[in-house]
């Protein structure tokens, strides 16, 4: 499986700096004006691929659009002095698909202190709507005689973000030709974030056709629209259209090798539900912000020339990765290994996994697949965890944590939404107590779980749904138990254990008095 951090910036931070968020610097949500980013002692890829200077010189154009979202708050942390050198990118988390991001005044009053002048709260008064301020946060970054520059970009409010940026990124791979110099682009989409907008209806003059998620949510032709869940599908319908159109250009760019070229997509965690969002893990548990597989687990295909070099099936890969591991992938499909004075790679991070997927994805038998995992050993071990300081007595703490080994995965305050510190509490004599033990979102209703896990089996069929989905410990439940919401094992405690490969829904909350045993030593 692939895994996340729980939330965007956190995963941004990961994926950046190759190093698991908690350790990377960042591992919340960075807000405008939060004065919070990534590590910037860290060295993120593109500054490896990106670097002109002397023997270990890449000479790689680099080019960012999207979402920025690790920090802004000095130059060190903007993209141009980490290696990109091309783009068109919003520095945090501007909620928007049409308009420019508008900020309230009350907020900026709030962290920079109101105005004292009343004349000049009077003019400033006169040109606002409701409170809020229009900003300009979109930059753009070119290059001129050599030198990098970024600056604010003023951007159609009547154009889809999502078209604004897939032509930006065209517009770059037409100008490459790789024998010249490779390239990298980073393509943070702004979907399928909330609030939800409607997306076009045509697509470079072609109608799109929404029937697809208008026959999955058995909504009426030509009213997806006004259908929340449609909507949701179709705005990610038309994102895969925007990734199939840059697909497209690369493959049409003759200066371009195919064959040298490779494609990664994936997300920066879970997704949100809720009754004004409608994305879903089911029967995963969990959602954006937790650690648990919902929260965390996201689907991830690798794609292009390079990979049709060494396989042309369709290959699952069963080993876990994380999303910091890409950093160190790319390093190792260009060849960049330890003696780079700047690719610094910690033990977190030792695995061969990019050799392993090769190996893995060409072996035919067992016997095979075992030897690629003794000659290029896979992730074994996985780790998410909220670092919170300070307790107000100079202690640090683990705050909604999970660690994945050796098939087994513990989970530590699970129910807590991952992105916030909670307040504690001093108890004498016994730690520290939750100010705020329990999230309602967090605790599953098993009526709710057992209708879509019945429903995700026979949509797969038995033999796809019992490898990804089976849960050994919720199907062992008499079917009294497992129909009642209030059975305990639908519950949970500070602390889960639990086998991944029988409990994949993560049903059950085991004792760990009778989960931690030798059953590692008996195998």
């Amino acid at each position: 499986f692939h895994y996340t951090e729980p939330v965007c910036s956190a995963s941004r931070s990961a994926f950046l700096t190759g190093r698991y968020a908690f350790k990377s610097g960042l591992n919340t949500v960075a807000g405008l004006l939060e004065n919070i980013g990534f590590n910037t002692d860290n060295v993120l890829f593109t500054e490896i691929l990106g670097s002109t200077q002397g023997n270990f010189a890449l000479n790689y154009n680099n080019m960012i659009v999207g979402k920025w979202h690790v920090g802004r708050n000095s130059a060190s942390r903007s993209p141009i002095n980490r290696g990109f050198n091309a783009g068109l990118y919003l520095p945090t988390n501007a909620d928007y698909y049409f308009a420019k991001r508008t900020e309230s005044v009350a907020l900026l009053d709030l962290q920079f202190g109101p105005i004292t002048n009343q004349a000049v709260k009077d003019a400033r008064d006169a040109i606002l709507s409701d409170g809020f301020l229009k900003i300009s946060d979109t930059y753009g970054i070119s290059t001129v005689n050599g030198n990098v520059y970024a600056s604010p970009v003023e951007i159609d409010t009547s154009e889809y973000i999502e078209d604004v940026f897939v032509d930006e990124i065209n517009a770059f791979i037409a100008a490459q030709n790789d024998s010249d110099k490779p390239f990298f682009a980073y393509y943070s989409l702004w979907t399928p974030h909330v609030p939800l907008a409607s997306p076009p209806t045509a697509r470079d003059n072609v109608p799109v056709d929404y029937s697809v998620c208008e026959g999955a949510y058995n909504v009426p032709s030509g009213d997806c629209f006004n259908d929340d869940r449609c909507l949701y599908c179709a705005q990610i319908h038309y994102a895969s259209l925007g990734i199939e159109a840059i697909v497209e250009e690369v493959k049409d760019n003759a200066n371009i090798d195919w064959s040298n070229t490779v494609f990664v997509v994936t997300s920066d965690n879970g997704p949100l539900r809720g009754n004004t969002v409608f994305g879903s893990p089911m029967p995963l548990r969990g959602k954006k912000g937790t650690v648990f597989e919902g929260g965390v687990r996201s689907p991830t295909f690798i794609f292009g020339g390079l990979v049709e070099a060494f396989t042309t099936n369709r290959c699952e890969y069963n080993e876990v990765v994380h999303i910091s591991d890409w950093y160190h992938i790319f390093m190792s499909m260009i060849g960049v290994g330890s003696s780079h004075p700047d690719y610094n790679p910690d033990a977190d991070h030792a695995s061969s996994i990019w050799e392993n997927i090769k190996c893995s994805c060409t072996a035919t038998t067992r016997q095979e697949r075992r030897v690629c995992k003794t000659n290029n050993p896979p992730r074994e071990e996985l780790m998410t965890m909220r670092m919170c300081a300070d307790d107000g007595e100079g202690n640090s703490f683990l705050h909604s944590a999970a660690v994945i080994k050796d098939g087994y995965k513990l989970i530590v305050n699970g129910r807590q939404y991952s992105s916030n510190c909670p307040t504690l509490i001093n108890a004498a004599n016994s730690g520290f107590s939750y100010s705020s033990p329990s999230l309602v979102y967090a605790t599953p209703n098993s009526g709710y779980y057992t209708t879509w896990y019945q429903g995700v089996r026979q949509r797969m069929g038995n033999t796809v749904f019992n490898r990804v989905f089976k849960s050994v410990p919720l199907e062992s439940l008499a079917p009294q138990e497992r129909n009642n919401p209030a059975y305990a094992p639908f519950q949970f405690d500070e602390y889960l254990l639990y086998n991944i490969a029988d409990d994949k829904i993560e049903a059950c909350a085991l004792d760990l008095s009778v989960t931690a045993h030798s059953d590692k030593k008996d195998e």
